[in-house]
């Protein structure tokens, strides 16, 4: 059985106890976390604004600059001939937490295909997709790409009942099986995948996009997969 932390971090940031991050700053003034997974906020262009980034408008270059992170990008190309293009940061702290990220960049099939044309190396993954490696030049064309959708798991365990507390209700559920579920959030522009046995996933995406979120997750789910979108291999 999973040992959930007596205390994790997330549960003790949403009951306030946490001096170290709430405590008075200057001149008596309080200090507040910054780049919380449930600080969401829709832009008046309709983004997903979270991390200090707006899903549907930030590239990939800001997103490095900002987080003094640098990505790896692959392209994918699947069974079926299509394409799609992550980018991923491996574990970086963004606010008090360390966590996975991966980014969607968006691309047309034409324009990825053309990179895979350009490759100079590619893999089998386990799920029989290819995985290629971009040029030097392809990958600064990649990096000015908008993120259109992010994946965030953090390295900490977190309780359900916790998210709840601060994301709210979800609007929907998807069931997967008997120990994972997704939580639906359209209006935020967020779906958790809430794992009994493994780390959350929270998956991040302008909300017009949520109809072909929720499509996708149906296909996913009917290939045992485990995020929406943007799945690492």
């Amino acid at each position: 059985m999973k040992k959930w932390l007596l205390i994790s971090a997330l549960a003790i940031i949403a009951i306030g106890v946490a001096n170290v991050y709430f405590g008075p700053g200057p001149e008596g003034s309080k200090e507040t976390v910054k780049n919380l997974p449930w600080d969401i906020e829709i832009t008046q262009e309709g983004n997903t604004r979270v991390f200090g980034i707006d899903v549907g408008a930030t590239t990939a270059a800001q997103a490095k600059e900002l987080w003094r992170a640098y990505p790896e990008i692959a392209l994918f190309r699947a069974a079926d001939g299509s394409y799609r293009l992550e980018s991923y940061l491996g574990k970086i702290k963004l606010g008090p937490f360390e966590a996975r990220v991966i980014l969607n960049l968006k691309a047309s099939q034409e324009q990825l295909a053309k990179f895979a044309a350009n490759s100079p190396a590619s893999d089998t993954t386990p799920t029989g997709n290819y995985k290629l490696r971009l040029s030097g030049d392809d990958f600064e064309k990649a990096m000015q790409m908008t993120i259109v959708a992010l994946s965030y798991s953090p390295a900490v365990d977190t309780r359900p009942k916790s998210l709840k507390h601060l994301f709210g209700d979800p609007v929907d559920e998807m069931e997967i099986n008997d120990q994972s579920r997704y939580w639906l959030y359209p209006e935020k522009g967020v779906v958790l995948l809430i794992n009994d046995d493994d780390k959350e996933i929270f998956h991040y995406f302008p909300p017009r996009d949520y109809d072909q979120v929720v499509q996708n997750i149906e296909a996913l789910q009917h290939a045992k997969a485990e995020i929406p979108e943007a799945q690492s291999e």
